[in-house]
């Protein structure tokens, strides 16, 4: 078999490594007309949740009676309630035409931009559901100023119910970095509709998916979120060994197994850190030398605003970490603080992804290649 390109793109198809029971499982519920479970993807930076979101559609893409709908919240470049309603009518009209189920090929996009005598002039020519047209009214009536921002934000949400009703399908929609959505205004408020809108539909399972664990609890994973209990939780985690064995073989060949080992202990299986490592180098030579010819050239890339948004004294923790200091008190003689005051600094920097708790009382770094860049830039050691 031909080897793989390293790419920093999602992976799917043949060269799809790991996640196998969490594709085969949602891609039975989510293939499954009559099911309406959905699920919440949650896991640490770099680890290929997008990787697997499109795995999953790729499964589904030929069901006919299956309609997937995907959209990168994070993607958005001018994030507001307007944006975000018309991203996701054109994402779901969009997959809708895609599989030739809707009577008009004109883009919803050009819908939108047209006067709405227009369009009913358009839509009234086509053989197309009533129900489907009269929700695009809604939605262009909303667009010329003449809805409010609650009903709007509903009918944005049903609209692969309707479409889904008017065709007999059923429409997966997939929201991925679902988090962002809170930082709109009045943005809770927005996941509170959604999910009272959810409540109500037969035709439409929600797939959300998100990097941040402290805001995806917030919506989703907390007993008070708004959608606890309404989505399976799925933790996507990091390739274990076996899985960066398999991976390198794809992309490689044949790897010694020390080399593998390193690997994996180095990047902690994340599938982001290889692509790219192997982007950058092709891991010419040995492993030390890949990952330090990756660090000197795209390190700073990575690492260097993570570290100048934090206090100073979260990065003296931080570096405190690196160099083998795991307890309150030991942090604490580093900074001249007393340990409680070290206490309140080190939620921030789990919820930040940088500090992980070890075991009680003791922490560590989350991610092995920061804490190797930390060590050429801030000690200046190279080795």
């Amino acid at each position: 078999m031909k080897k793989a390109e390293f790419l920093l793109t999602p992976v799917v198809g043949k060269y799809f490594v790991g996640r196998e029971d969490v594709v085969k499982e949602l891609g039975k519920e989510l293939g499954n007309p009559k099911s309406r479970i959905g699920f919440c993807l949650y896991g640490r930076r770099r680890v290929g949740k997008t990787s697997v979101l499109m795995e999953v559609k790729d499964h589904l893409a030929n069901k006919r009676n299956v309609v997937v709908v995907y959209l990168s919240l994070y993607d958005l470049a001018d994030f507001s309630i307007e944006t975000l309603g018309e991203e996701i009518i054109n994402a779901v009209i969009d997959a809708y035409q895609e599989k030739n189920l809707l009577p008009f090929t004109i883009k919803i996009r050009k819908l939108l931009e047209a006067p709405i005598e227009v369009v009913t002039e358009l839509l009234s020519n086509t053989k197309i559901e009533a129900s489907v047209l009269e929700h695009i009214k809604i939605l262009l009536e909303y667009k010329q100023g003449r809805r409010n921002y609650t009903n709007y934000i509903r009918d944005v949400f049903n609209t692969g119910e309707v479409l889904g009703k008017a065709t007999s399908t059923k429409c997966v929609i997939i929201l991925d970095e679902f988090p962002e959505m809170t930082k709109v205004e009045n943005g809770m408020q927005l996941v509170k509709i959604l999910r009272t809108q959810y409540e109500k539909q037969e035709k439409t399972a929600l797939v959300i998916s998100g990097s941040i664990k402290k805001t995806l609890e917030t919506v989703a994973l907390s007993e008070a979120s708004p959608f606890y209990k309404q989505l399976v939780p799925k933790h996507i985690m990091p390739f274990s060994r076996e899985e960066v064995e398999k991976f390198l073989s794809l992309y490689l060949g044949k790897t010694k197994t020390d080399e593998v080992e390193k690997l994996y202990q180095l990047t902690g299986g994340l599938p982001f850190y290889l692509q790219f490592i192997g982007r950058s180098t092709g891991y010419a030579g040995s492993i030390d030398k890949a990952i330090n010819q990756f660090l000197e050239q795209e390190g700073d890339l990575f690492f260097k605003e993570e570290i100048e948004k934090l206090s100073e004294k979260e990065k003296i923790i931080v570096i405190g970490l690196f160099q083998g200091k795991k307890t309150l008190t030991e942090l604490a003689n580093d900074i001249n603080e007393a340990p409680t005051t070290v206490g309140r600094y080190l939620p921030e920097l789990i919820g930040k992804e940088i500090v992980v708790k070890e075991s009680r009382g003791k922490y560590e770094l989350l991610d092995k290649m920061f804490g190797l860049w930390l060590k050429r830039t801030y000690l200046h050691d190279v080795k």
